[in-house]
């Protein structure tokens, strides 16, 4: 009699919170202005020269925010951060005379990729041996690093090219859509695009768990190491 008087229970339904996350309409209008600035930049600067220039500045853009992520993120003063630029450079360049060879395919708008990929793998492999050490000692290891590729620079011609470099040609391969990368307007906006790309990507790497770390070895190098992350471990990785 007691068990038919008792009513079923209903099962308990637990609803989730919705957070409205207001539009950030100032990062919006900057993003916004920095492609079309972009876009703009080589209708108005038409000759050569200010086309070069523009060029050379998408790639320092890259280099200064890459830069920007092991000395502002993570606190951490490198003087050898070049070297995995310059090693990303001369990578690409063989790659791109491999293709010119006609021994590997990959489209010319894809070297900045090889480029960056190279300057990482190198990151990786010297950056697991600077970042034993931080503050005065680290920089002074990332110098040395630094001088030790430059000597290898002149051991090492057939990789380096010597105190002459390496010499190539961007027009290689069948046009698509008509873009050769001969002219300068065309290799500017390949540029352009990576640059935004590397941008956006970086700006991401900020925002997530990671990147809050090296905020905390950079703000606090003493408290971050007694956490499950080592600050080494996340220093490599920036």
């Amino acid at each position: 009699m007691e068990q038919a008087m008792q009513q079923p229970r209903e099962p308990v339904v637990t609803g989730r919170t919705l957070r409205y996350r207001p539009l950030n309409l100032a990062r919006w209008i900057i993003w916004s202005l920095t492609v079309l600035v972009m876009l703009v930049l080589p209708l108005i600067f038409t000759g050569g020269f200010a086309i070069t220039l523009m060029s050379q500045m998408g790639i320092m853009i890259i280099f200064a925010l890459s830069y920007n992520m092991l000395l502002g993120q993570t606190g951490m003063l490198s003087f050898g951060h070049a070297v995995y630029s310059g090693l990303g450079a001369f990578i690409a360049v063989h790659v791109l005379n491999m293709v010119g060879a006609g021994k590997v395919w990959l489209p010319v708008s894809m070297l900045p990729l090889v480029g960056g990929l190279a300057g990482a793998f190198f990151g990786v492999i010297f950056g697991y041996v600077t970042t034993k050490k931080s503050g005065t000692t680290f920089a002074m290891i990332t110098m040395g690093i630094g001088e030790m590729v430059f000597a290898s620079s002149l051991m090492f011609p057939e990789f380096f090219g010597g105190e002459g470099g390496i010499s190539t040609n961007r027009v290689v391969g069948d046009p698509f859509l008509g873009i050769t990368f001969g002219p300068g307007r065309q290799v500017y906006y390949l540029i352009a695009a990576w640059c935004l790309l590397s941008m956006v990507a970086m700006y991401a790497w900020t925002q997530t768990p990671l990147g809050r770390i090296a905020n905390a070895v950079r703000d606090n190098p003493s408290g971050s190491s007694s956490s499950a992350t080592t600050p080494s471990a996340c220093a490599t990785w920036c």
